[in-house]
């Protein structure tokens, strides 16, 4: 899902896990069918301008994505995540992508979010007794819409099943891979990091160059 000032490598980032990787015995090169099909959805079908960066145009709206089978759907983060849940200011537009996205939880066999896109999964109540994480830099306002949820302040990702969170920006890179090996097999997950030259973090519970943790 895209809207107004999304984080660019929070979508980009993710993506790539999923646009790189190939089945077994195929490479970089060859031609469709790959393992996965993206399609990045708005609020209308308008263009969308990421946070400092460029836009894009969805490839459907939110009425399409109702009716398209979906395996997975992941919601990132941005400037625009305190805009697009500020109920003050938009009740109707902050109801309306509440009722969207309790629609596709109905569909989609998982549920993601990278950085402070865990605002919306917890605002909808999906995290309520689950162990989530979120950008260390935004993490007591993001928790603030979720007081049920077992909020992780160490863990690059959290996989609690149907929902899977990370932390911030670069971190949605690393679940990108993990989901690409949970939905499609590690070796086609290894296969797709060598193709990126990505060193990937593989255990998220274990700290890269930076220590810090959010304030609890």
């Amino acid at each position: 899902m895209v809207y107004d000032r999304f984080e660019p490598i929070d979508v980009w980032g993710f993506l790539e896990a999923f646009s790189i990787a190939r089945f077994l015995g195929t490479g970089y090169a060859s031609p469709p069918p790959y393992p996965f099909e993206i399609a990045l959805i708005g609020r209308t079908m308008a263009n969308v301008k990421s946070i400092n960066g460029p836009s894009v145009a969805p490839d459907w709206d939110f009425d399409r994505a109702r009716r398209e089978p979906l395996d997975l759907l992941m919601v990132p983060g941005g400037g625009g995540t305190w805009p697009l849940l500020d109920d003050r200011a938009d009740p109707t537009g902050v109801a309306a992508l509440l009722e969207w996205m309790r629609a596709m939880d109905g569909k989609v066999r998982i549920m993601a979010s990278v950085c402070t896109g865990a605002a919306v999964l917890a605002k909808c109540g999906f995290l309520d007794g689950l162990p989530a994480t979120t950008n260390h830099g935004a993490f007591g306002w993001v928790a603030s819409h979720g007081p049920q949820a077992l909020w992780d302040n160490v863990s690059r990702w959290v996989d609690a099943g149907k929902y899977v969170t990370s932390a911030g920006v670069s971190a949605g890179t690393d679940l990108g891979f993990h989901l690409v090996s949970r939905m499609a097999g590690r070796a086609v997950a290894e296969n797709a990091v060598s193709a990126a030259e990505y060193d990937w973090h593989r255990n998220p519970q274990t700290p890269i160059f930076y220590p810090q943790q959010a304030a609890v």
